[in-house]
């Protein structure tokens, strides 16, 4: 077994026993605690960093990775029902809610006149309280009245089915990776240059209305989507 291998099996022994967010030490200090060179320490932990068990953060160190969140894109799950399902306990964080008039391009979306009002909602996604996704809901308001006085840190769609008697159907998604902008990055707490995965969800009523678009970016080194 080369030097690098065993110091792999011994970090992954290792961070089992830890919690996500803890710093692992230095290259330095483990190239003395292993007896080997800083290279092949590197070597080690670039890939536990690729097999998402660690992530480095510039400047500050190496820590152990939250587990990813894989999302079933055939199973058309929500994040709630991805976070469910995961074992994590998901919640939102509301940023801004408005009703303001659509346009053009919004108004084709949901097969209304330009001008007609729309909800825009904007939450950050997490899950066990870790920042995962940052969203943007377009919503067609004149299906939802009173919408906005809703708790909208709860499930939108737990939601809109309860108050309003709808049956959700998701109609189409589109993935994409990009990096996150500037208020999309300081709403995660991430570098912006972090790689991440943005999704179009539209979605439309069990008569086949269609209410909601909904762009969103998740982090790609915790969040994946399974085709």
């Amino acid at each position: 077994m080369h030097k690098y291998e065993q110091i792999l099996e011994d970090l992954s022994g290792r961070i089992a026993t830890l919690e996500p967010g803890a710093r692992i030490p230095t290259e330095k200090e483990l190239a003395a605690e292993f007896d080997a060179s800083t290279m092949t320490v590197r070597r080690a932990l670039q890939i536990l960093i690729q097999n998402g068990q660690l992530r480095g953060v510039p400047g500050r160190g190496t820590f152990v990775a939250h587990p990813r969140v894989t999302k079933m894109i055939a199973s058309a799950a929500s994040f709630t029902d991805a976070m469910r399902s995961s074992g994590r306990r998901p919640t939102s964080l509301l940023v801004a809610a408005a009703v303001r008039p659509s346009s053009a391009e919004e108004a084709g979306w949901f097969g209304v006149r330009e001008s007609a009002p729309v909800y825009s909602i904007k939450r950050v996604r997490l899950g066990d309280g870790v920042p995962l996704g940052f969203e943007v809901a377009t919503l067609n308001a004149g299906l939802f009245p009173g919408l906005l006085g809703a708790n909208l840190e709860h499930s939108l769609y737990d939601t809109l089915t309860a108050q309003f008697g709808i049956d959700v159907v998701r109609s189409g998604i589109v993935v994409s990776t990009r990096r996150p902008h500037s208020d999309e990055a300081a709403h995660l707490g991430i570098d912006p240059m972090l790689p991440c995965l943005q999704t179009i969800v539209t979605s439309e009523t069990g008569d086949g209305t269609p209410f909601e678009h909904t762009t969103s970016i998740f982090r790609g080194d915790l969040y994946e989507i399974s085709l």
